[in-house]
């Protein structure tokens, strides 16, 4: 390839062969065809010769694959992966996920159309269900939105914990200029996608260094199949990997926050606290909503606990520290459903099935059929044939993309019954059935 591409897609991968050629090939099939790929290839050696045949078999002039040691972190393959790209506008492209044949040709038209530096989107997913063929598509409009980068920040903080981490463009979920990402590298950072979580650091640092940013209300790639979120909310061997690498402790990943409870929401928050110590005048008035904080990992609680995972220690550390907040943030966390979901949700083993309630602020199954495809290429054929959104003309600054505030989550209609303690739930544990 000659020149330089308006668009490079990194790929930072380990271990994932097979998944690594689906994702390469989706940004290869692209529509618009002006995109180089670059594949970091963190592999262990067992693995690397297959990631280099699976680069290889594709046979494409476009792609550009880099070999690492095979011992970096998440976050070190993600950042050397970026700093090779050469391209106009830079994204990354997990190596379990797949774009829509249209991606970057949506993303062209809102560059060409807007001028701006940065354009997020949305996913569907593929593989999560218990068959690993279901195919799962949100709702949207299809619509653009010319929103500001302070005030998405802004609602990270303080919005409603369902929607608020979902709005942050990170890198994996859009595409920034060049200029945006050498400016970032070349301040005391030295990096646009440092620890812990590299899909929420970059988007902090694109949002901090920018001043507005198009959200395209629409899925332009597909998420297939469970990865490091997962493992982290289930203490996964994923996790545990990922740990070592970054050479912390769970402790370690929340030693900002109000309290030492390790929930996902609890983690991503406490890298921008990391952030806004690191670049002060970027970040500056960006506060903990305590509110917010409790609500959310409240809700992680409940719907990790509700598929086995074996979190209660951190709830009991999480409602401690809740009992020595303030009278109005206790009395306000208290007065939300999910309060009262957590405080009676238990092993599945000693739980009451009957009390279960379905969780209106939640991600669990929708209750919906969905479609099933035997690979993530036959769902995007489907999807092509039967539209899920119109599609939405060039973005508008007329009106703006959903964002529910935190005075949204759902109120309290039951009162809790009291919880046992950690200590007292595997009391029930062990007890002869």
């Amino acid at each position: 390839m000659s020149g330089r591409p308006f668009f490079s897609i990194a790929i930072p991968s380990k271990n994932r062969p097979d998944r690594l050629q689906q994702a390469a090939r989706s940004v290869l099939e692209q529509t618009f065809p002006d995109v180089e790929v670059i594949v970091c290839d963190n592999s262990d050696e067992a693995e690397a010769a297959a990631t280099a045949a699976a680069v290889t078999a594709l046979n494409d002039s476009r792609l550009v694959y880099v070999r690492t040691n095979g011992r970096l972190s998440m976050p070190d393959n993600w950042e050397r992966a970026v700093a090779d790209a050469r391209g106009q506008y830079v994204g990354i492209l997990t190596d379990r996920s797949v774009f829509q044949p249209f991606a970057l040709e949506r993303a062209h038209r809102e560059i060409e159309t807007t001028g701006v530096p940065l354009v997020g989107w949305f996913g569907d997913s593929y593989g999560r269900g218990p068959s690993g063929r279901d195919f799962r598509r949100r709702t949207r409009t299809g619509q653009g939105w010319i929103v500001e980068s302070r005030r998405l920040l802004e609602y990270f903080l303080h919005g409603h914990p369902k929607h608020a981490s979902k709005r942050v463009p990170k890198l994996m979920t859009s595409v920034c200029s060049r200029e945006v990402i050498d400016r970032v590298r070349s301040s005391p950072l030295g990096r646009i996608c440092p620890p812990v979580c590299p899909d929420y650091t970059s988007g902090y640092l694109m949002l901090a260094h920018t001043d507005r940013l198009v959200l395209v209300d629409d899925a332009l790639f597909i998420s297939c199949g469970s990865g490091n979120g997962s493992s982290f909310r289930r203490r996964g061997a994923l996790a545990d990997r990922f740990l070592r690498d970054l050479g912390m402790s769970w402790q370690e990943l929340v030693d900002r926050m109000p309290t030492r409870a390790c929930f996902t929401s609890a983690l991503v928050l406490n890298d921008l606290m990391r952030l806004r110590e690191q670049l002060p005048q970027a970040f500056a008035g960006c506060e903990i909503d305590r509110v917010q904080y409790y609500l959310a990992c409240l809700a992680d609680y409940e719907r990790a606990a509700r598929r086995g995972a074996d979190l209660f220690e951190d709830y009991d550390e999480l409602i401690e520290g809740l009992n020595r907040e303030s009278e109005d943030v206790q009395a306000t966390v208290r007065s939300r459903s999910i309060y009262a979901r957590a405080a009676t949700t238990l092993p599945p083993d000693v739980a009451d099935e009957r009390e279960a309630a379905l969780d209106p602020d939640g991600e669990g199954d929708d209750g919906f059929e969905h479609p099933q495809f035997d690979n993530v290429f036959d769902a995007m054929a489907w999807a092509a044939q039967h539209p899920h959104a119109r599609q939405g003309d060039a973005a508008s600054a007329d009106a703006s993309i959903a964002m529910p505030e935190l005075k949204h989550v759902t109120a309290a209609r039951i009162q809790p019954k009291r919880r046992p303690s950690s200590r007292r739930v595997r009391t029930l544990m062990a007890e002869p059935r």
